[in-house]
């Protein structure tokens, strides 16, 4: 009876520690499935990030453009694509940027004069229409105003500045022809009143307008750096969290490597997605593409690991109930 008793014990204390190992084992199985998320999902983001920098910072921004801002490119600018400015450095961006805000200031005064609209001091009389130069170097007058017979009534230089000085060079060179100009410049003309014209249009608001769209091509040195950085980003991000993992023994080399390489890979599938996304016209869509490309890359494996696991311990578990079962009869 002793005997019987004590093989009885055993097998319990051998059951529950049994049992206890697969508790144990579930457990790590759930610690390792958060684990391998967490690191899908620094990928997925650190690949979103890589492709946001890459392709859409220093893009134009077309939907800030007017049809008048786009004729005073065209004017000034007449044998310049405006998508070749993503190739220009800060410096020479300020001088297109500068030519620009001038013609974008004769196309206003032009069309707010013949939409019968005061422009400063300056108004069409009936059957008077104004006209711009038709050459962007065009010397002396800048704007004209034609009688309903196409005579010339009168003739006007107009500068967007802040430089009174280079109000003071235009009078100069052309006596004769009055200027038109920004309030800035004219608010500092006391001395020269009757000769420059206030238009009532401010000059930085203008060169905001203009370079509003061209704002991502403006960048700090700092910005310029971190943009040629950003499609490295996601691989150092992986060699990092990889390394630390063999520093602290969590993984061999080997599994350090192998897990390293494979993360980078899929990583750089996903920044492709993005990238034929982005080529495709689809601009902002790549970002999410790429992150829930590189997401879904990991989400069946590790689903498909878990629930093989399950499956492999539950197998065990009902064999050990069935060898444990209690004896009967």
């Amino acid at each position: 009876m002793d005997a019987r008793l004590a093989a009885l014990a055993r097998r319990y204390r051998a059951a529950r520690d049994s049992s206890g190992h697969v508790r144990e084992a579930v457990r790590a199985l759930y610690v390792r499935f958060i684990k391998e998320r967490e690191a899908a999902l620094i990928d997925a983001m650190a690949a979103a990030t890589a492709v946001g920098g890459v392709f859409l910072a220093d893009g134009i921004d077309y939907a800030q453009l007017t049809p008048q801002m786009e004729e005073a490119f065209r004017l000034a600018y007449p044998h310049l694509d405006l998508g070749e400015l993503e190739r220009l450095g800060p410096e020479e961006l300020q001088g297109v940027i500068s030519g620009w805000k001038g013609k974008y200031f004769e196309v206003l005064v032009r069309d707010r004069l013949n939409a019968g609209e005061w422009v400063g001091e300056v108004h069409l009389e009936p059957g008077q229409v104004a006209i711009l130069a038709e050459s962007p170097t065009q010397p002396g007058w800048d704007l004209r105003i034609l009688d309903a017979d196409g005579t010339v009534a009168e003739e006007l230089q107009l500068k967007a500045t802040e430089s009174l000085g280079y109000v003071q060079q235009a009078l100069e060179r052309y006596p004769d022809i009055e200027v038109l100009t920004t309030d800035e410049a004219a608010g500092r003309a006391d001395e020269l009143t009757g000769r420059i014209l206030s238009s009532g249009i401010s000059d930085q608001e203008l060169e905001k307008t203009v370079s509003g769209p061209l704002e991502a091509l403006l960048d700090s040195p700092l910005e310029e750096v971190l943009e040629n950085v950003a499609p490295f980003m996601p691989f150092l991000v992986i060699g990092l969290s990889e390394g630390g993992s063999a520093l602290v023994g969590r993984k061999s080399l080997e599994r350090t490597l192998a897990s390293g390489i494979e993360r980078g890979a899929k990583t750089a599938l996903a920044e492709g997605a993005g990238a034929l996304v982005y080529l495709a016209g689809l601009g902002w869509l790549s970002i999410p593409v790429s992150f829930l490309t590189r997401l879904g890359f990991d989400r069946f494996k590790i689903v498909a690991t878990a629930i093989r696991y399950l499956e492999s311990r539950s197998a065990a578990v009902q064999r050990l109930g069935t060898r444990y079962r209690p004896e009967t009869g």
